[in-house]
């Protein structure tokens, strides 16, 4: 068994219970949740880094869906097909999550 160490940190009673359902839900305990946690966001989280970042990718996809749903009102859905065709050469993945996603 890998050497442990025992920390302590402060947390709210409420924050407490949610992790200690999902931890339940994952068959796992509350501590190796949270700590499992923190390491997938601190190996994974390159970006957005900043609440601004966040703010401003919710307000191009905002934008984008708009834009999406005026040019298929317009009967301009054939664009929309080879926009996405386009990015999925450079990021596939993201369009499969869009067309899930879409209306």
């Amino acid at each position: 068994m890998a050497k442990t160490l025992s920390r302590h940190i402060r947390i709210g009673e409420d924050h407490w219970r949610r992790i200690e359902a999902l931890a339940e839900a994952r068959n796992m305990s509350p501590n190796q949740l949270l700590v499992e946690l923190a390491v997938e966001a601190l190996d994974r989280r390159e970006w957005p880094r900043t609440e601004l970042e966040i703010q401003l990718l919710r307000s191009a996809m905002f934008a984008a869906q708009a834009l999406a749903r005026s040019m298929i009102a317009d009967g301009r859905a054939e664009e929309i097909e080879q926009i996405r065709r386009g990015i999925s050469k450079i990021v596939p993945s993201l369009i499969e999550d869009a067309r899930s996603n879409s209306p």
